[in-house]
C-alpha cells in the first residue's frame, strides 16, 4: 500500500477576472461610442441665439438631415426626393406620436430645408428644425 495519497485536484474557472475585464471593456465602449449618427455626415447646424434643449426628451425622433449640398438623409442614410414621402408616411403609421427633428447644414439651400420640412408635415408629423447656439 502506498502511503502518498494522490488528490484529485478540482478543476475550477475563475470567473471574478473575466467580469472585471468586460466591466472594463463596456465601460470604455460606452465612453468611446458616439450616438448621435448625424455628426458623421459633416452637417453644420444654423445658430440661433433662442436655441435650447427640448424641455422633454422623446424616445426617438426620426433624424431628416440636409447636408449643403441639398442632399437628403434619413436617420443616417441616404434617401431620394421621391422615396422621402412614403418613407416617412410608412414612419408615421409605426412609430405613433414620433417627431421629426430637420438637421439642415447651414450652408444647405433654402429651398431643400423647406422641402424637408414640408414632407414631414404632409406625412402627419410634427417637425422641429435643429439649430445650436452660436
Amino acid at each position: 500500500m502506498s502511503l502518498y495519497v494522490s488528490r484529485k485536484r478540482r478543476t475550477d474557472i475563475n470567473v471574478i477576472p473575466l467580469i472585471d475585464v468586460m466591466t472594463v471593456l463596456l465601460v470604455f465602449l460606452l465612453v468611446t461610442t458616439r450616438f448621435d449618427d448625424v455628426d458623421s455626415l459633416g452637417i453644420t447646424p444654423p445658430s440661433a441665439e433662442s436655441a435650447s434643449k427640448s424641455g422633454t426628451p422623446e424616445a426617438s425622433p426620426i433624424v431628416l438631415a440636409v447636408d449643403s449640398a441639398g442632399g437628403l438623409f434619413l436617420d443616417a442614410r441616404p434617401v431620394s426626393r421621391d422615396a422621402l414621402a412614403g418613407e416617412l408616411a410608412a414612419r408615421a403609421k409605426k412609430l405613433k406620436g414620433a417627431t421629426v427633428l430637420v438637421v439642415a447644414d447651414e450652408h444647405a439651400p433654402t429651398k431643400d430645408t423647406v422641402y424637408a420640412l414640408d414632407r414631414a408635415r404632409l406625412a402627419g408629423l410634427p417637425s422641429r428644425l435643429v439649430t445650436q447656439k452660436p
